[in-house]
């Protein structure tokens, strides 16, 4: 469980870790937010030297095409409706994490609730924010904070970043070889949660090696996919290891 935890850091997703960890490991709880919350504000610093080791510079400078397509109002609305039903009977113990990204989404595309989708985006944003970092604050005190398990802890978090960024390269040669070098490899970099950060990093890793290169608009995809991706994965988790009975409480 406790291993669970530390991976789930790979995701670069704050909020998943912090509810995976106080489902399997609260006794983690501090160190894991420390390392995921850090190594989302580094995805500027470690992924690029991992992005330029795994790709070619022809890779690297291939220009992927946009095509400006409308999206219907009603599909604005169904995306989040659909995401959170079949994520709900994929995994339904990571309902919480996954409806609560899609309501956003729904409010904001609604039009209907602009009082509240602001306050949703500033206000309770902020609020929330402060009491969940005093609350997990709270849970990092000297004699449970400051050991070595705590570097242990963020020495593997960092490889599963690392790890995580890796991987989405190499499925990003895959997708290469496979449409004939249409598809730009570094755009697999972004299938990961800190959004829109690791799009950006992808938009300009692309630019240095070729000035047409636009990749931001591709990246966001593999962006939001990671976003979902992430939360779907920690639901699994949850969702099996409940099924096995061990899920503490």
């Amino acid at each position: 469980l406790e291993a669970i935890s530390i991976g789930i850091i790979g995701a670069c997703d704050g909020p998943t870790a912090i509810y995976v960890t106080s489902k399997y490991a609260p006794q983690l709880l501090g160190a894991v937010s420390v390392a995921a919350y850090s190594y989302m504000s580094l995805v500027p610093v470690l992924q690029p030297p991992i992005m330029r080791m795994l790709t070619s510079k022809k890779e690297r400078e291939t220009v992927m095409k946009s095509q400006a397509k409308p999206v219907s109002k009603t599909t604005k609305l169904l995306f989040p409706l659909v995401i959170t039903v079949l994520g709900g009977l994929i995994a339904p113990m990571g309902l919480p994490l996954l409806a609560t990204i899609m309501l956003g989404n729904l409010m904001r595309e609604s039009g209907v609730v602009s009082r509240l989708t602001g306050a949703a985006e500033n206000e309770i944003a902020n609020v929330v924010t402060l009491f969940l970092g005093l609350a997990v604050g709270a849970t990092m005190s000297g004699i449970a904070f400051i050991k070595v398990q705590t570097l242990i802890i963020l020495a593997l978090g960092f490889m599963a970043i690392c790890l995580d960024t890796v991987c989405g390269v190499l499925f990003g040669k895959v997708m290469y070889v496979l449409t004939g070098g249409k598809v730009n490899p570094l755009i697999g970099a972004a299938g990961i949660s800190a959004f829109p950060m690791a799009a950006r990093v992808v938009q300009k890793e692309g630019q240095k090696w070729n000035k047409k290169n636009f990749l931001l608009m591709h990246a966001m995809g593999a962006n939001a996919g990671g976003q979902v991706g992430s939360v779907i994965a920690a639901a699994v988790m949850l969702s099996v290891l409940a099924g096995m009975g061990v899920i503490p409480g």
